[in-house]
């Protein structure tokens, strides 16, 4: 229950990084006209995308996340902010469809993107570890899950403090995953 509450959150924090601006060295040669008319094509089909899962139409949503994907990478690069945002925007409806491996394969490439391409402070990145999760966790997947959380809780410390809300989160499901001591956790 608390992935599809996060997951809803998760929605429009995803609305507001498409207005981030890419690096420039990530997008393709601007041409006026063509590139304006194709990057307002890929946002009517995220719009679309989030539209019908927002909705629950996960078929409707994967099919317009996909076409989104495919354009983003080709107008803007595999590790585009807005490609990561069609990325995890197909990851969500393929989860709801029970296509549970290929939405792995994205959400992991989304964490190891803006990991690779932003570091391990930055927001975004650690909105996608959450994701990734989340992920875990709602698929039963506590020995995928707990490295994350560590990794997560260490980093959340040291980034937004041991009081904040991310650091209590992954606290909290650190202590709650089978097996697993909080000392343990701790270490």
């Amino acid at each position: 229950m608390a992935h599809h509450v996060f997951s809803k959150k998760l929605g429009l924090g995803v609305l507001l990084l498409i207005f981030l601006s890419p690096p420039l060295w990530a997008q393709a040669p601007y041409v006026a006209g063509v590139t304006e008319t194709r990057e307002k094509e890929w946002r009517t089909l995220v719009a679309a995308a989030q539209s019908a899962y927002a909705q629950g139409y996960a078929a409707e949503a994967v099919e317009a996340a996909r076409k989104a994907l495919a354009l983003g990478e080709e107008l803007f690069g595999p590790d585009d902010p807005r490609t990561l945002i069609s990325a995890n925007d197909l990851a969500l409806p393929l989860e709801s469809a029970g296509q549970y491996r290929e939405a792995e394969q994205l959400l992991r490439r989304v964490f190891d993107s803006y990991l690779r391409t932003r570091g391990e402070d930055d927001p975004n990145s650690q909105t996608a570890l959450e994701n990734l999760i989340d992920f875990y966790l709602a698929r039963k997947r506590p020995d995928a899950a707990r490295p994350l959380a560590k990794y997560a809780w260490d980093t959340f410390r040291r980034t937004t403090g041991s009081a904040s809300e991310r650091s209590q989160r992954m606290e909290k499901i650190l202590a709650e995953i089978p097996g697993l001591s909080l000392s343990a956790g701790r270490e």
